[in-house]
């Protein structure tokens, strides 16, 4: 006698209840993915019984809840809080961000205290709101509340977005140029401006003749302002000289941005900066 074998087919709809990410004015596209998200224990325990999914990726961290499951039960009318962990993963975060240099910090974020979307007060996040720790490096604790006021299900689902933002460290850009030594003799008659005819955001002080810790000579110059570093930028900067005063040919070369790398404080600009050196 043949058997017949019946499936059965559970469809389980999840929608979107909690989104959190992290913002970088260093990022040109705003998305910084330096920071990693993790549930502690007890709220994977609490996820799973209230029927909602974690999700971390590209930076930020989200929840998604059964759509197909009934919340009625009084049981999840009760106020419940989730805590999550997030750790900063980029080793050069503190040189790209507009923070003091110091080796550890904790953040401790509550969405029962917000600013609209964002997790904190002013434009972004600063030194007043960062706890002592005794862990190295930047990390945090995210703690997510189901409450009357913002319940985290039923029907029709509310869904919320929650947001930290970094400001990007402001530096004084430093080019040193050495190597070909015809060129440096001109040094004077060297200068650096943004490759597209456009307003002049970024403005160099005049050349200045230095001696490398090798002996050999080389020019710098440096920024006038302050400018927000970035990962991409839009205007490359070129270093040129026209031809003239004993000069036969005219020199143009196309600069690289400052990496973070390069950032230290400069006590005698009482600023920020960031050296390139660049071979002519």
């Amino acid at each position: 006698m043949e058997q017949h074998k019946q499936t059965y087919r559970i469809n389980t709809q999840f929608a979107l209840s909690v989104r959190f990410f992290v913002v970088h004015d260093y990022y040109v596209n705003g998305v910084c993915s330096d920071f990693s998200f993790q549930p502690s224990k007890e709220t994977l325990i609490k996820l799973r019984n209230n029927r909602l999914r974690f999700r971390a990726v590209n930076g930020r961290f989200e929840l998604a809840i059964d759509m197909s499951h009934d919340f009625t039960n009084p049981i999840y009318q009760r106020e419940e809080v989730f805590q999550f962990f997030f750790k900063c993963n980029n080793p050069l975060f503190l040189q790209y961000t507009d923070m003091p240099f110091v080796s550890s910090a904790l953040m401790l974020l509550d969405t029962a205290q917000t600013w609209g979307e964002c997790l904190h007060v002013g434009t972004t996040f600063d030194k007043s709101q960062f706890l002592d720790t005794d862990n190295d490096g930047y990390h945090g604790v995210f703690l997510v509340r189901h409450q009357q006021a913002k319940p985290l299900w039923f029907d029709p689902l509310p869904t919320y977005q929650y947001y930290i933002r970094f400001g990007a460290r402001k530096v004084r850009i430093r080019y040193i140029f050495y190597g070909n030594k015809d060129l440096v003799d001109f040094f004077s008659q060297f200068i650096i401006e943004e490759s597209e005819d456009t307003e002049k955001v970024i403005i160099f002080n005049s050349p200045k003749l230095i001696l490398l810790k090798n002996g050999d000579q080389a020019f710098e110059c440096v920024s006038e302002q302050e400018i927000p570093l970035k990962n991409l930028w839009n205007n490359p900067l070129v270093v040129k000289r026209e031809k003239g005063n004993g000069t036969p040919f005219d020199y143009r070369k196309t600069l690289p941005y400052p990496k973070p790398e390069g950032v230290k404080f400069d006590e005698t600009l009482n600023s920020f900066v960031t050296e390139v050196f660049v071979k002519l």
